[in-house]
């Protein structure tokens, strides 16, 4: 399905890395086996944005947007100047759901009103390992996410270390994504449940 921004255009966004598109308003995951993995992924997909001149965020540990910036300068891109234009955002997460909620809403706001269409956001899951939140609010966060997805002008792409993280964290972490990238390809996933089925589960083991 083409998602819509909110003044109602269509917009397919390629990914970076084959020919694959999505469209404004997916929620993407990707589970990935170290570093290597992760910037085949992440690493095509913020030059493209950079290169397109869309807005782009990355939400993840400070090592890992060095490793990013480094990734980008290696393909030529110039990361310095996208981030002092305000084009590339790095940001080391919020430690609560309401300031990531009020950081989305103010990312968005801004980038709108600045001109661009939309938001092309990158979050990498192991930010939740670095004792500013637990897993299980991440978790959370990524079911709210994908219930109220719909009211923002964002893409969004979660990466998930499968060596960072336990199997049950991983499926709950699966179920809260309508899409996912295997290989090259982005897929529907078969496991994905309902954000209110989920969030109340993870309530429940609370």
């Amino acid at each position: 399905m083409c998602a819509q921004t909110k003044d109602g255009n269509d917009i397919r966004i390629p990914l970076g890395f084959g020919d694959v598109t999505s469209s404004v308003g997916d929620h993407i995951a990707h589970f990935y086996r170290g570093a290597s993995q992760m910037f085949n992924v992440l690493g095509p997909y913020v030059a493209e944005g950079i290169r397109r001149g869309d807005k782009c965020v990355v939400i993840s540990s400070p090592e890992v947007a060095d490793q990013l910036l480094e990734w980008l300068r290696s393909k030529g891109v110039d990361p310095e100047t996208a981030r002092k234009s305000g084009q590339l955002f790095l940001h080391a997460g919020e430690t609560s759901q309401d300031a990531r909620r009020a950081l989305v809403d103010q990312v968005e706001k801004e980038s709108l009103n600045a001109g661009y269409q939309f938001v092309r956001w990158a979050g990498d899951g192991s930010w939740a390992l670095a004792g500013k939140t637990s897993v299980h609010e991440m978790l959370c966060w990524e079911a709210l996410y994908d219930k109220v997805s719909a009211d923002w002008n964002i893409l969004a792409l979660c990466q998930f270390d499968l060596m960072q993280f336990s199997g049950d964290v991983v499926m709950d972490a699966l179920r809260s994504h309508p899409l996912c990238i295997m290989g090259d390809v982005l897929v529907p996933n078969p496991f994905h449940v309902s954000p209110d089925t989920l969030l109340k589960e993870l309530t429940d083991r609370e």
